[in-house]
């Protein structure tokens, strides 16, 4: 049987599809499993024991050229089985006019009413698990879903690994003054669309009491890409007197994803708030410290980091009612993500580096 999973958005959601594909061929050792996934995602996928073939589609073309590469994709690959878990619709209309017998996955608008035959409606805003579940929950409709219903699945890579990422990026740490025999620690201010983050100034006092705790052994990497520099250009302004030299600004695009991969797997902690850096933190079993909003739909029940290694989910401890969105200063707890002490953080941090 093959089957195909269509997932066209975020690299973080992708990331936490990936169990689909090992559960699916635990259920059906005889299975061929394919990914629709965006052309920034691809490469997470690439050599991955669970996962067969890898097709891009990109969500940001016209709706003709869509589904003009989805009528592509279905024709080479021929699927018995198609899933839906999130992005772009397109696919799902071509394999309803292509008649692939088993259309399952998630009824997220209405058009899916129409486009899938088999798939389940999961109201996914009340949170009520993890967005891994979430995946699993729509194999449901497939043959031998109890062999796999009670387990856990992880995410994980199998990129080619490559020293001369490391010893290129240790180069660059050398040109900016930076001692490169420093262990790392990775800070990744940046945050999904809409996603509350822990501010600049807790950062910026976080970085400069683990030097005062730790002298002259890390190095910081303040990472980002060109979108996220409304986060990374306050923690500049409050580091403007520091006068350490361990902190580099890591643009993770520039080198692509892989590359980004091959140097954080290095780090000694990484902390930062929700994002697709914290689950590929966390699936290359780094000592992660993952920041979460308080809001319903931002929590770590539905989005918290999954993986082998150290993981520590934390929110600011208030009571917050909202689904959906921050009401700002109309909320009593207006400003909770700064109201999360770096005390804690700092205490978190200390049982990994102590190690």
């Amino acid at each position: 049987m093959k089957y195909l999973i269509s997932r066209t958005d975020a690299i973080g959601s992708n990331i936490l599809t990936m169990p689909m594909a090992q559960a699916i061929k635990e259920m059906d050792p005889n299975a061929t499993v394919a990914f629709i996934t965006s052309k920034t995602s691809a490469v997470l996928f690439k050599n991955h024991p669970y996962v067969d073939k890898v097709f891009i589609l990109d969500r940001a073309s016209s709706y003709p050229k869509k589904v003009k590469k989805s009528l592509q994709i279905f024709n080479e690959y021929k699927p018995d089985v198609y899933l839906y878990t999130g992005g772009s619709q397109t696919p799902n209309f071509v394999a309803w006019l292509k008649k692939i017998p088993f259309r399952g996955g998630h009824l997220k608008r209405w058009q899916s009413n129409f486009t899938l035959n088999r798939a389940i409606r999961q109201v996914r805003s009340e949170v009520e698990g993890h967005e891994v579940f979430y995946n699993l929950a729509l194999l449901g409709e497939l043959e031998n879903y109890s062999k796999i219903q009670d387990k856990e699945y992880l995410p994980f890579f199998n990129f080619k690994e490559s020293d001369s990422d490391i010893s290129d990026f240790n180069k660059e740490l050398e040109a900016q003054g930076l001692d490169s025999s420093k262990e790392l620690i990775f800070i990744h201010p940046g945050a999904s669309e809409g996603i509350l983050s822990w501010p600049a100034k807790n950062f910026a006092t976080f970085i400069k009491r683990i030097n005062n705790i730790y002298p002259n052994r890390f190095n910081f990497i303040i990472s980002h890409i060109p979108s996220d520099m409304k986060y990374v250009a306050p923690i500049k302004n409050e580091l403007v007197d520091h006068e350490e030299k361990n902190i580099f600004y890591f643009d993770g695009k520039k080198g692509g994803i892989v590359n980004f991969l091959n140097i954080l797997k290095h780090a000694k902690l990484f902390i930062g708030p929700s994002s697709g850096a914290i689950q590929m933190a966390a699936a290359l079993e780094v000592a992660l410290i993952a920041i979460f909003s308080p809001i319903k739909s931002q929590s770590s029940l539905r989005w918290g980091a999954k993986g082998k290694g150290f993981i520590k989910n934390i929110t600011p401890n208030v009571v917050c009612g909202e689904p959906d969105t921050c009401l700002g200063i109309e909320c009593p707890y207006y400003d909770c993500m700064a109201k999360l002490e770096e005390d804690r953080v700092i205490e978190i941090a200390k049982s990994v580096l102590n190690k």
